[in-house]
């Protein structure tokens, strides 16, 4: 008899138990963890700190975090959404752990570059025309994706010039033509032709010894068939072999 009792009370403990279990869930169920948005990055001292003082690790871990900010509570938010001035200060500080890698650059440009509200990335520009100017092989690439992003996501050509203008400046001979061309490109665009003409002309004239033959028939074609007047192509020397279209 004793035995029975108790096991009718271990039955009432356990149907308690799964009971109140499904009383929690029922309650708990309808409510989703709260996205606190991009934190405020921590210093660079304190980021090496946690990691023994090894930057690099702190650099690979925290560069992972950055990519993961938006899926943190198993939901995936809109790059809209994410506060973009903390985002910089990721930046600044993954920078500083390591200029070197090209893994938080190319995060930046090319996936945070994307976001839906184009009037917040203004943070993301300044992070990429600081890195485009490093002396690495390639890093002024991101220079380049900072004047896209200027020009046809925040349609502002004002700034998309003045970075194109630091762009040109990265030039070396080897590399491609369309560092010293953006520029001039631009000021065709925007109306300014005969700044667009005497970029183009300074490019063929000054640095014709760097550039493939290809790249000078694309500056003459550009001169031609987009700067000038069809009036002014007709007497323009550059011209008399070219085509137009």
């Amino acid at each position: 008899m004793f035995m029975l009792k108790r096991h009718n009370l271990d039955y009432l403990i356990l149907a308690g138990a799964i009971l109140l279990n499904l009383g929690v869930w029922f309650n708990s169920s309808p409510r989703l963890p709260e996205w606190a948005n991009v934190p405020p990055a921590p210093s660079t001292v304190g980021a090496t700190a946690s990691f023994l003082g090894d930057a690099e690790l702190a650099y690979r871990s925290l560069a992972l975090t950055l990519q993961s900010f938006g899926n943190d509570t198993g939901q995936v938010q809109a790059l809209k959404d994410y506060n973009y001035e903390n985002l910089g200060t990721w930046f600044d500080l993954t920078d500083h752990l390591n200029p070197h890698s090209d893994y938080v650059p190319f995060l930046a440009g090319y996936y945070f570059g994307g976001s839906q509200d184009p009037s917040k990335l203004m943070p993301v520009i300044q992070y990429l025309r600081r890195v485009g100017t490093y002396p690495e092989a390639d890093k002024w690439r991101y220079l380049g994706q900072a004047v896209f992003l200027a020009y046809h996501k925040m349609k502002n050509p004002e700034l998309a010039l003045e970075l194109a203008d630091e762009l040109a400046k990265t030039y070396k001979p080897g590399m491609p033509a369309w560092p010293l061309q953006m520029k001039a490109i631009l000021a065709s665009k925007m109306g300014e032709k005969e700044m667009a003409y005497n970029m183009m002309l300074d490019a063929i004239q000054n640095k014709k010894e760097g550039l493939d033959p290809i790249e000078i028939n694309y500056m003459v074609d550009q001169i031609c068939n987009h700067i000038l007047t069809p009036e002014q192509r007709k007497t323009n020397p550059l011209c008399e072999n070219q085509k137009p279209w």
